[in-house]
């Protein structure tokens, strides 16, 4: 049996729970790449603020026009694997708020080297061998 855009709402082939959890994976994804282009600018106090506003008031509508049935769905745009939603959204964030939040402090006179070089390793290695695992 097929997966459909009325799989939820006509068919009830797949459960309400697992589709807000699927949901969720997109809403909690999404901040992580907008964090780069802020980071060590802002608390994370401020962060935390911030996030919970942004997905209230920005994803959450975006993600209603794309998906729910909203404007952009009616024009006929297909979202594969959150290109639009997720891609798309967490770049223009993630850009806004640099600029609203300018420079680090001491940028081109201070050197900025990685807190834990270990750590940043076991990063980047792990953002790109996330879809090796995916099929796993």
């Amino acid at each position: 049996m097929g997966v459909s855009v009325n799989s939820i709402l006509e068919d009830q082939t797949i459960p309400e729970m697992v589709f807000m959890t699927f949901q969720m994976t997109f809403v909690i994804i999404t901040p992580a790449l907008i964090v780069g282009a802020f980071a060590e600018r802002m608390k994370f106090s401020a962060m935390l603020i911030f996030m919970a506003l942004w997905a209230t008031f920005v994803y959450a509508p975006i993600c209603h026009w794309v998906w729910g049935g909203g404007w952009l769905d009616d024009y006929g745009v297909l979202d594969f694997a959150g290109g639009t939603v997720v891609h798309i959204n967490a770049g223009v964030a993630g850009l806004v708020a640099a600029l609203m939040l300018g420079k680090r402090k001491g940028y081109p006179r201070v050197a900025m080297p990685p807190h834990n070089l270990t750590y940043t390793i076991i990063g980047a290695s792990m953002q790109n061998t996330a879809p090796f695992f995916a099929y796993f």
